[in-house]
């Protein structure tokens, strides 16, 4: 075994198959003629073991070499006792090549995972230095802009000139879409890391989003989920659906309607977040989810650009995928699909008739 598996459980393991494949090679010294059945049964189980269990090459190749050795006196032994013909020696040759061409197969596969493994490990190490970068620039941004935040509020506050006043709001607008922009960047440079599950209920995130929403926004939200109790990240999914639907809020009117839906279908999660705004032009549908990329039509309605980048980060991180379709004055859909089954554990989904749920902006 090698040095990296060294459980209590293989070495046991290796000693028995030591003995089994010792008293094979026994056999065809003293079963000539019937030499074949041992001699396949030694190289057979050599080369399960070696393909169950990494070997240093060292102690592998000498194994190699003791049972060809062995078992190639054997044959040799009995073909000039003329027992067996001289043709029967050709096993040896032919059983080393093929278990030869095993062992550099098998060696190839595992060479290529040890790669894969570092790649991976490099790649956790650059995501969390990518992140500890991103929160340690977004904190000393979000520092500035909060000390100039406060010092235009102190000079609009202790001004009497109505237009040092209006100055000091625009100033407050721009200073609060910069932290917008700040804190849109950092979500996307961190919404893509592994996170931890919890088991929580689907029709109450849903339920409690729509609420917080109806706070802020004059529409006329609705939720309607088939799914109940599932295992996931809620932080994530709820900073996806935020970016849906505050971009569908961006692009209607006041008391048009929003709906958020949920189902399963074949093992995907499909959360649809559906619209009766302006909607968008056919030629840019395939742009809507660039990093700063803002609809043609979007005039003061215009963001960041950074919401809908969020969602496609979020969900391809997770093997999703997020779509969207339009038509102009009638409204957007846009759906997002989260695979249920990720790995070897699922995600538990239960499916329930609950009715949906609608809420009127309070004005």
């Amino acid at each position: 075994m090698s040095d990296t598996d060294s459980s209590p459980v293989n070495r046991p393991l290796a000693v028995a198959w030591a003995v089994f494949a010792t008293g094979n090679i026994y056999l065809t010294f003293v079963l000539p003629g019937a030499e074949t059945i041992p001699y396949h049964l030694v190289w057979a189980s050599f080369a399960l073991l070696y393909g169950l269990y990494p070997w240093p090459l060292r102690a592998a190749w000498t194994a190699f070499a003791l049972i060809t050795v062995a078992t190639g006196t054997a044959f040799v032994s009995h073909a000039l006792d003329q027992v067996i013909p001289w043709s029967e020696c050709s096993e040896i040759v032919l059983m080393g090549v093929i278990l030869a061409l095993l062992m550099w197969h098998v060696e190839r596969q595992r060479a290529t995972r040890r790669t894969l493994l570092d790649v991976q490990a490099q790649e956790r190490t650059w995501a969390q230095r990518r992140e500890t970068t991103a929160r340690f620039g977004t904190h000393e941004v979000r520092t500035r802009l909060a000390i100039a935040r406060g010092f235009v509020e102190l000079m609009g506050s202790s001004t009497s000139d109505s237009g040092m006043r209006s100055d000091a709001a625009l100033v407050l607008g721009e200073l609060d879409k910069a932290s917008a922009i700040v804190s849109g960047l950092l979500t996307l440079a961190t919404v893509g890391e592994p996170s931890s599950r919890v088991s929580f209920s689907l029709r109450d995130l849903l339920d409690s989003i729509s609420r917080r929403w109806v706070s802020s926004a004059d529409r006329e939200f609705s939720t309607d989920s088939s799914i109940g109790e599932i295992e996931g990240d809620p932080e994530r999914l709820e900073a996806a659906l935020d970016c849906l639907i505050e971009n569908a809020v961006k692009f209607t009117e006041p008391g048009q309607a929003i709906d958020i839906t949920a189902r399963a279908d074949r093992g995907i999660l499909v959360v649809t977040v559906t619209d009766e705004g302006m909607g968008i032009p056919q030629d840019e549908l395939g742009h809507v989810f660039e990093m700063f990329r803002t609809g043609s039509t979007a005039g003061r309605r215009a963001g960041s650009g950074l919401g809908l980048s969020i969602v496609k980060a979020m969900a391809e991180s997770r093997r999703g995928s997020v779509s969207v379709t339009s038509t102009e004055g009638q409204g957007s859909r846009f759906t997002l699909r989260l695979p249920l089954i990720e790995g070897d554990t699922a995600i538990m989904a239960w499916e329930s008739s609950a009715p949906p749920a609608t809420l009127a902006a309070r004005g």
